[in-house]
């Protein structure tokens, strides 16, 4: 007789299923499930509890139950629990999911830069952090990084500008010219720090454009690689791994923490990766204000479907939702009120069924406010808006740009994140310089 088919998506309602048929000790110790790289479920309990009678027979029967319910994902009525060093199970907790009271679901990944938890928001006492983030690529994240940070310098702020796009390395090049590079880039600190030479590194893979020397902040640029690519691709198959000390999302915390103490920036803005792989810790992990780009598109509907989803049945949707703002990129002048009209109602239609039933009632005055006190749960925050622009397409480099080009694509964009800003992050900030200045023309580099 075959076994019956049970699809990975149905695996967490059948382990619930099998939960509910029997009754654990009240003294039962933490019981995590491992699911593991190939789908396979297991059951893991700190050896401390071994000779505990009545915990290995509510085991057994857990064991029993899960059987028939995973089918080829689970392991023969005969395998038994597996006993483990209390040492190992420390390691998963806090990104175990707590599936029923007492027990936990870990799942095995291939790297640790997962969707799986949300950080807590900014303690405070460090730069502010946005990641500029997208299903998809294409929509102007990289130009709206340098633009933000051009903008943020001219109000008098600090900015370090940093490219975790490393599949696409690009920003760089943008803002500084080959010539001027820094001798390193954030590949080269990633996999230098694996032996233990992040530090020699650091100092040396920051530059500073020039047109940034005319404004009253400044900005610097942490790019994808240095002057000299190297062995980028050998490089790059390296960034992602987790060490036996830390995750690569401690190692990234890492590389920005030693930015922030040499720099002092006032803000960061990580321009992330796009799509769903080795991009969630820019976006989940670093207690960050998320801005979310997108096209009203299928394409980026569906995918942020997926995603909210995912946050929606994890009981994430609370602790990520008040941080996050939408981005309408490229929107087009012909017709733009139509286009918006639907962009916002695709909007609330991702939004409310997957983030929104979280809130609890009553207005939401803060960054996130919507319209003049309109509750919260009535709509999702409106998108800022940048406007399609020729002068912003053709690949022109980014350091080319003038304020005449920027301000008509980007104005409305400016002004609403300017106020989203100062709203959550009050406090003194330099005055603008009386006359205006662009992005320049002009390039030098520093180390």
């Amino acid at each position: 007789m075959s076994m019956a088919f049970v699809s990975f998506d149905r695996l967490r309602g059948q382990i619930q299923a099998a939960l509910e048929t029997i009754q654990l000790p009240g003294s039962a110790p933490p019981i995590y499930l491992i699911r593991s790289l190939h789908g396979k479920v297991s059951i893991s309990v700190s050896h401390e509890f071994e000779d505990d009678e009545d915990l290995r027979g509510a085991l057994e029967r857990l064991t029993l139950a899960l059987y028939p319910r995973l089918g080829a994902h689970g392991y023969s009525s005969g395998r038994k629990p597996l006993w483990v060093w209390p040492e190992l199970l420390a390691m998963v907790d806090g990104a175990a999911e707590e599936i029923a009271p007492g027990v936990f679901l870990e799942d095995r990944r291939t790297s640790s830069s997962d969707w799986w938890t949300v950080d807590g928001p900014d303690p405070g006492g460090r730069a502010i952090r946005y990641t500029l983030y997208s299903v998809r690529g294409g929509v102007g994240r990289s130009t709206t990084a340098a633009v933000l940070a051009w903008r943020l310098a001219h109000r008098g702020e600090d900015v370090l500008v940093v490219d975790l796009d490393l599949d696409s390395p690009g920003l760089g090049a943008a803002l500084f010219g080959e010539p001027v590079r820094p001798d390193f880039g954030v590949t080269d600190w990633f996999v230098e720090e694996l032996v233990g030479q992040g530090d020699r590194v650091l100092p040396e893979m920051v530059g500073s454009p020039a047109w940034a020397g005319e404004l009253p902040g400044n900005v610097w640029i942490a790019p994808a690689h240095g002057r000299a690519p190297g062995e980028f691709l050998a490089k790059l198959g390296r960034v992602y791994m987790d060490t036996e000390e830390d995750p690569w999302i401690a190692r990234l915390r890492r590389l920005l923490d030693g930015l922030e103490a040499r720099l002092k920036p006032t803000v960061v803005l990580l321009d992330s990766r796009s799509g769903f792989h080795d991009s969630a810790a820019a976006v989940t992990n670093l207690g960050v204000e998320i801005l979310l780009f997108g096209l009203d598109s299928p394409a980026t509907w569906a995918g942020y479907r997926a995603l909210f989803e995912h946050w929606r049945a994890l009981g994430l949707s609370g602790r990520i939702r008040e941080r996050l703002s939408f981005v309408s990129g490229l929107t087009p002048r012909t017709d733009a009120d139509h286009y918006l009209a639907r962009f916002l109602e695709n909007l609330g239609d991702l939004f409310r069924p997957r983030l929104d039933d979280t809130l609890a009632g009553g207005a939401d005055t803060g960054a996130h406010a919507i319209g003049n006190g309109v509750p919260a749960r009535a709509a999702p925050p409106d998108p800022m808006v940048i406007y399609r622009d020729r002068g912003l397409a053709g690949g022109t480099p980014l350091r080319y740009l003038s304020e005449s080009v920027v301000t008509p694509a980007y104005a409305s964009f400016l002004r609403e994140f300017e106020r989203r800003h100062r709203a959550r992050f009050p406090g003194p900030i330099p005055g603008a310089p009386s006359s205006s200045t662009g992005l320049g023309t002009r390039e030098t580099g520093t180390g």
